[in-house]
């Protein structure tokens, strides 16, 4: 009988019902296509760095929080992103080929360096250091525009389409394969040079444009270049003559204006330059010939990565190794921070929106209830309990909500449909960062439904409060005043 009276109230007052519902709607319709499109572009992002940069699961050391396929956070403001070595090396790979579910997997070096460019400056550039045949087997997917992959313990690099471009149209420098890039690292074991061959240019199928770009290069020359970031010390060969006047009298050096040097005194010595303190010194950065920053892993088709991790970290605990694995996401940072940063800011804006939404509803409703004064007296005054007069409103906002946000359901759905035939474009350096590149064609997932039907929920809860308040101050004396 209430849902009947309602039915029957809402027909009665069918603009105000309409202005309530049309609210419903939009708010419903924006928060399911929304985030609809939002969760399509992380699961599109998701793709893209599970076969480009992270694999299903990476492994890094515990040293440093927050270590990432793409670098750490550095301690010296004007330093390099530093990333630790994976300790224990052996053990870790150990545990690695018993865990089920693990399909394939690879070492890996990350690294930042300045590419030389002489007369037209400098770029920054991240490397990523692999031993070719069994990197490119786990993470297969990029084509060759130009060259070559890398082959075996050759000196070289690949590098990213965006990155040669970029220096052929901005500044200049047309990179030929066969052409050597030198190499700048400096930190506190002072500069590094190293001159790299091109061996090929390669792109993503689909390349999520990154802040940095990526290129490739042979393990050695990555560990030279980051052995200058680090603090330890190392042999350095100089002459007799370089060292014999060290301790001399400075006048005495001038005295005849002429310096005389017996050649038969030059001859190699070995000196150690100063060693940092271990602070400073981080051994985490100079990866030795057998240390390596990650292990890259693929999982077989239809495995839960999540599961994968569990495992192994338990087994790494187990052990008190000073490893952990985790997932694209956090393997992704600081990228990934932007999409829930992304996430964050439009479910912000949705909660305003829904915040405005129950505030006019609730305005509509008080309105409503006024104009209903002698209604709800009459009620009363027939016998009608305080509940009756709850239930009633609290039918009359439900079935609002139910109806006009299955129609916002429906059109948002609509919409994520249209969305996905005609497909978004994000091939601009712009929407290319937030949609991976190509063609991005949403699709309705679960996520987007449950938020939208949480919204309506929120809206049908708290909409009837201050309304139904109102009403039950309404008395029967009331009623007979206002006929």
């Amino acid at each position: 009988m209430i849902g009947a009276i309602a039915i029957r109230n809402l027909l009665q007052h069918r603009t105000k019902t309409l202005i309530i519902g049309l609210l419903v709607s939009v708010g419903i319709t924006l928060t399911f296509a929304g985030n609809a499109l939002i969760d399509s572009v992380i699961r599109n992002i998701s793709e893209i760095f599970t076969e480009y940069y992270t694999g299903d699961v990476l492994i890094t050391s515990t040293e440093t929080l927050g270590a990432g396929v793409f670098g750490a956070q550095s301690d010296d403001v004007m330093g390099f992103p530093t990333i630790p070595i994976i300790r224990d090396f052996d053990q870790v790979t150990e545990i690695v080929d018993s865990t089920p579910g693990i399909e394939s997997w690879a070492r890996q070096l990350s690294g930042y360096a300045m590419l030389n460019l002489e007369k037209e400056g400098a770029d920054f550039s991240l490397f990523f250091g692999v031993n070719p045949e069994e990197y490119f087997q786990v993470m297969p997917d990029l084509e060759i525009v130009e060259g070559r992959l890398l082959k075996g313990d050759e000196e070289g690099m690949l590098l990213k389409y965006d990155t040669w471009k970029s220096l052929r149209d901005d500044k200049g420098v047309d990179i030929k394969i066969g052409d050597s890039i030198q190499l700048n690292s400096y930190g506190t074991a002072g500069m590094r040079i190293r001159e790299v061959p091109v061996v090929g240019i390669y792109r993503f199928p689909r390349g999520n444009n990154r802040m940095f770009p990526m290129s490739f290069i042979d393990t050695k020359s990555l560990r030279y270049v980051l052995a200058g970031m680090g603090g330890k010390p190392e042999k350095v060969e100089v002459t007799k003559a370089a060292t014999e006047y060290l301790d001399a009298d400075l006048d005495s050096l001038f005295s005849d204006g002429s310096l005389i040097v017996d050649s038969s005194s030059i001859g190699p010595t070995v000196v150690d330059t100063p060693a940092v303190d271990a602070a400073t010194a981080r051994a985490a950065v100079t990866p030795g010939s057998g240390d390596w920053h990650f292990i890259v892993i693929k999982v077989k088709k239809g495995v839960n990565p999540d599961s994968v991790i569990n495992s192994l970290n338990r087994a790494f605990d187990d052990r008190d190794l000073l490893a952990r694995a985790q997932g694209w996401w956090v393997s992704a940072m600081p990228d990934s921070l932007t999409y829930s940063g992304l996430q964050l800011l439009f479910n912000v804006a949705i909660f305003i929106l829904g915040f405005v939404s129950i505030i006019i509803i609730m305005n509509t409703l008080v309105v409503s209830v006024m104009e209903r004064t002698s209604e709800i007296g009459t009620m009363r005054a027939l016998g009608a309990q305080k509940s009756f007069v709850t239930k009633m409103f609290i039918a009359e906002t439900g079935i609002i909500t139910l109806v006009f946000g299955a129609i916002g359901l429906a059109v948002g759905a609509l919409l994520i449909l249209v969305l996905n035939v005609v497909g978004i474009p994000t091939d601009n350096d712009a929407l290319r960062y937030i949609g991976g590149g190509g063609i991005l064609r949403p699709t309705v997932g679960l996520q987007p439904l449950t938020l939208s039907l949480v919204l309506m929920g929120i809206i049908a809860l708290f909409s009837w409060i201050y309304p139904v308040r109102i009403a039950l101050k309404v008395s029967p004396l009331k009623a007979i005043a206002t006929e």
